[in-house]
């Protein structure tokens, strides 16, 4: 009997069935649609892959369980047609990957649901992802920040970094740089002690001033005899009055600025 080329639904011909069409109609279209519909395939898994029969293939939901010990291909049989919106969930245990074929492939991680589309040209494809008990629209391997203490269900924390602060780039992200501590910087209240060296000095002279109603020295004569100013002899080194004592400082500057402590987490 004829039947529609995607789903095998029945097509009976002009005239036919003449007292029989109640029975097609019930097991070719009807009973086709409950499944397509409302169908649960439940398949206990391990290592052998699965060809899927053609009531099997018509199930709108396959149901994985069991402990898988390797990886695991499900594909309609020969001749079987598999096509249209279907649901699988991945509850199994084990360190192994299911994977549904059909002109192409598509991997359903453990502990998800995903909602999929199959046809002849592109193969099973998900357009859905879900967690097995609760909605999720984040796909595996997300990264967000939370604040709370801990990340939530179904998220693994990143402990690669610690005491960091985020930068917002308008390029390529999830890189990484600086070598001061968050924490370190942001606890400061003053800056770095520093002594001057002659060299961050201004350049500048001293004015020696004599003493008050004298005369300025500015020679000494032989063996050291004070000599009047304007006369002959050899020229004095005159010291001036200085203070200071050479030591370091620094100034106020607080930056213990306020801060919220996040969790960095990727969905699992």
């Amino acid at each position: 009997m004829p039947a529609t080329a995607l789903m095998g639904y029945a097509v009976p011909t002009s005239g036919s069935l003449s007292g029989t069409w109640g029975d097609t109609l019930n097991s070719d279209v009807m009973g086709f649609l409950d499944l397509n519909f409302a169908g649960l395939l439940t398949l206990s898994l391990s290592s052998t892959n699965v060809a899927l029969t053609a009531a099997q293939a018509r199930c709108q939901m396959i149901r994985c369980t069991g402990t898988l010990t390797g990886n695991i291909i499900i594909a309609p049989d020969t001749a079987v047609l598999w096509y249209g919106i279907r649901c699988v969930e991945n509850v199994t245990s084990g360190s192994f990957t299911i994977t549904l074929s059909n002109a192409g492939t598509v991997v359903i991680p453990q502990g998800r649901r995903a909602l999929v589309f199959i046809d002849s040209t592109n193969g099973p494809r998900i357009i859905g992802m879900a967690g097995t008990t609760s909605a999720d629209v984040l796909p595996t391997g997300t990264v967000m920040t939370f604040f709370q203490a801990a990340a939530p269900s179904g998220w693994t924390q990143n402990v690669t970094y610690n005491d960091y602060a985020m930068r917002i780039v308008n390029s390529t992200g999830a890189g990484t740089g600086g070598s001061v501590a968050f924490s370190t910087l942001f606890a400061r209240t003053a800056t770095d002690n520093y002594t001057l060296l002659t060299a961050d000095i201004p350049a500048h002279n001293h004015t020696a001033v004599p003493a008050s109603g004298g005369t300025f020295v500015t020679y000494l004569g032989s063996g050291g005899t004070i000599l009047p100013a304007g006369s002959f002899g050899t020229p004095s080194n005159v010291t001036v009055g200085n203070t200071g004592g050479g030591g370091a400082h620094s100034h106020g500057l607080d930056m213990r600025v306020k801060y919220l402590d996040m969790v960095l987490a990727a969905r699992a």
